[in-house]
């Protein structure tokens, strides 16, 4: 505690001692007498204390009391400025700025503050004269110098951004930064001629630097000289044979020949190169990896994409456009072995994960699948989407234990997405139903109803579990009635009210819906063993027993489907 009160102190103290500082800085205008000067230290006193603490809004409108204190104060102008444009208040910021200016137009923090809120406010040619009127008039700080240049060369003056640039380099010599800026000044300003001396000059001045070389090349083909720009990338390749923007260049300059042999040669030499960069190598290889891409130009895409694996072994992106290229063409089992590579060297990209997963399903292979989910969940442990993978694999392989865990667990991590939660929780509803844990599906089955009350596939999942079980017949009547009200023309959601009725004994209502399923999906093997039950009941022996063979011809699995055949009755 007496740490804490000694940390305050301090702190007070060191406020106190800003404010003093402060106040001693204010320009006085003398115009105030002592009563009339101890109003004034007490406003401003307080105002600069609201600032240093963030209460700008307070500080502002205290300061605003100082102005009617000294209308003359030109430092109570200024740190309304501050204010406003801490703010982002710029125009309000620079109508106090400029008072603060005009009041004392030799201070240079009021000046710099005005020049920077110009600049801030795109009112470039101002800040330029100010910044040149700060360094000829007040203090020759060569920045000023470079603010100007820049500010003018924003707005297009270019020669009065060139004179100050030749200024500065009379003040310090031919500098590569200097000359760089002419350069770019001239060629806004298209006069590529004089932009092409300047370059001269950097090569003459820092001749072992190739890449004002390549600035040169560039220059001479931005005038059409493809003679010139040539001999200059031959040159730079006899000083530098991997130089990856040479060739690079070369390689699009026979392109546009039409030399493709002599085009792509170049182009292998750029993606080997070590000094270019990757995303540009990226660039050019990523139009290879279409699926438009055939032919001899497929064949070209591995070879680069090769290339570019061999120069940057561990970049993450030359394994992902490799498993691109694969999957394009079908290799699923060699494109998931590049994304697995691709997810090592970049543990914390999502979307290769997706890849992966995507690879497992083309395959067939729910084993990889539920490992690669296992995986992808170490990394993204709040993840909805590997959840999903994982309940939905998980319950199609009969590991209902997993399913139920791994949907409840996902739907924990779904924001703003009522969809997606009840899809969640049906999955995990479905699975409890065939693990027999038959509360858990009513309880979770009522979760998603109440997130979603029109969810047709649980609307129409809860009543045929509920069908199943022969209890809450009604309930699952009225259910299965609101689905089919949703989605008429699903054959599922017919064969579970059909169903529903044939367990209330109302047959031929249910024959009738049995049916209307049948014209959708004729081949399926439940509704056909459904059908012959009813059929049965109905007294269609012989009917009844047809439909069951069918059945069993489209691999229904119904319980007591072989005995029913065997012995040409209903055993329920």
């Amino acid at each position: 505690i007496k740490d804490k009160k000694l940390k305050n102190k301090i702190y007070k103290l060191y406020l106190l001692g800003i404010m003093l500082i402060q106040i001693s800085a204010i320009a006085q205008t003398g115009k105030l007498t002592e009563e009339q000067r101890l109003a004034f230290d007490k406003v401003y006193f307080k105002a600069m204390k609201e600032k240093m603490q963030g209460s700008y809004d307070d500080a502002e409108l205290t300061f605003r009391e100082a102005i009617i204190l000294d209308k003359e104060n030109s430092n109570v102008y200024y740190q309304i400025a501050e204010i406003n444009f801490a703010k982002k208040r710029v125009k309000e910021a620079v109508k106090f700025a400029q008072m603060a200016v005009q009041l004392n137009p030799n201070n240079i923090w009021y000046n710099n503050l005005l020049a920077e809120l110009y600049k801030s406010n795109r009112a470039y040619e101002k800040s330029a004269d100010l910044y040149l009127e700060m360094y000829n008039k007040l203090t020759p700080e060569l920045n000023y110098l470079y603010e100007a240049a820049t500010n003018y060369f924003y707005v297009n003056k270019f020669s009065k951004s060139i004179k100050i640039l030749d200024k500065i380099e009379k003040i310090i010599g031919p500098k590569e930064e200097v000359i760089i800026k002419k350069e770019q000044v001239y060629l806004q300003a298209n006069k590529i001629n004089k932009a092409i001396f300047e370059v001269e000059r950097l090569i003459k001045n820092y001749p072992s630097d190739l890449k004002y070389k390549g600035m040169l090349a560039d220059l001479y083909l931005s005038k059409k000289d493809d003679q010139n720009a040539n001999e200059i990338y031959n040159e730079i390749l006899r000083q530098d044979p991997e130089n990856g923007y040479a060739n690079i260049a070369l390689s699009e300059y026979y392109r546009s020949k039409k030399e493709n042999e002599l085009a792509y040669s170049y182009l292998k030499k750029a993606i080997a190169s070590p000094d270019l960069e990757i995303k540009y190598k990226i660039q050019i290889l990523v139009p290879f990896v279409s699926p438009e891409v055939k032919d001899e130009k497929r064949k070209q895409a591995y070879e680069l994409i090769g290339i570019f694996k061999n120069a940057h072994k561990s970049e993450a992106s030359a394994t992902m456009l490799k498993g691109d290229l694969l999957a394009q063409d079908s290799r699923f089992e060699e494109a998931r072995t590049q994304y697995r590579e691709t997810a090592k060297l970049d543990v914390s990209n999502i979307a290769i994960w997706q890849q992966v997963l995507y690879c497992d399903q083309e395959l067939n292979d729910n084993m990889g699948l539920l490992a690669d989910c296992d995986s992808a969940l170490e990394l993204f442990p709040t993840e909805p989407m590997f959840y999903n993978y994982k309940a939905m694999v998980s319950l199609q392989e009969k590991q209902y234990e997993k399913a139920i865990d791994a949907a409840l667990k996902g739907v924990e991590f779904v924001v703003d997405n009522d969809k997606l939660k009840v899809q969640f929780l049906s999955i995990a509803a479905d699975a409890a139903h065939y693990a027999k844990k038959h509360h858990l599906v009513d309880s979770i089955y009522d979760q998603a109803l109440l997130i979603d009350p029109n969810s047709a596939y649980a609307l129409n999942n809860y009543a045929y579990f509920l069908c199943l079980r022969k209890v809450n017949l009604e309930r699952a009547d009225s259910m299965s009635y609101l689905s089919l009200q949703l989605e008429p023309n699903s054959a599922s959601y017919l064969d579970t009210y059909g169903w529903i009725l044939y367990q209330k004994k109302d047959y031929q209502k249910a024959k009738s819906y049995i049916e209307q399923s049948l014209k959708i999906s004729p081949k399926s093997g439940e509704v056909l063993d459904h059908y012959g039950d009813i059929l049965y009941q109905l007294g269609e022996k012989e009917n009844a027993i047809e439909s069951w063979k069918k059945a069993k011809e489209y691999n229904a699995t119904g319980e007591f489907l072989e005995e029913k055949i065997k012995q040409g009755k209903l055993i329920e």
